[in-house]
């Protein structure tokens, strides 16, 4: 019985936990993929992310299949594109693109984000 009572606490602990690690998610529109959450690798086929509290970095692509006629297309796939941005807890966050223009928003409400370039974020980081 008290093995039971252990294992139970045990788990109801973990669950709380780690309901307590996951800020939200970043959901991700047709066309974007991540590749990275604060640098550690992510599944490129996923619909979604998880993220943690604070500030993250999430690493994203894009591409766009325009078809032009029957006998022609043209398939684009951008550099990747890091956003920082912060997460509160329990919140979803969406990817909007107007143009050449990333906007993140939550519950309608535009989400102060920078986006990087590859050559951006790097010099970013050099400059600290």
């Amino acid at each position: 019985m008290r093995n039971t009572i252990t294992t139970l606490t045990t788990l109801a602990t973990s669950l709380v936990l780690s309901a307590a690690a996951t800020a939200g998610q970043l959901e991700l529109p047709e066309g974007f993929y991540a590749t990275a959450v604060n640098g550690q690798s992510v599944s490129a086929h996923a619909d979604s992310v998880q993220l943690g509290a604070g500030k993250q970095v999430v690493t994203v692509r894009y591409e766009e299949n325009t078809i032009i006629s029957k006998e022609l297309n043209e398939y684009k796939v951008s550099a990747p594109m890091h956003l920082v941005f912060n997460a509160d807890t329990g919140a979803t966050y969406q990817i909007e693109k107007s143009g050449d223009t990333i906007a993140l928003v939550s519950r309608s409400q535009s989400v102060p984000v920078e986006v990087h370039s590859e050559s951006q974020a790097i010099n970013k980081a050099l400059s600290l």
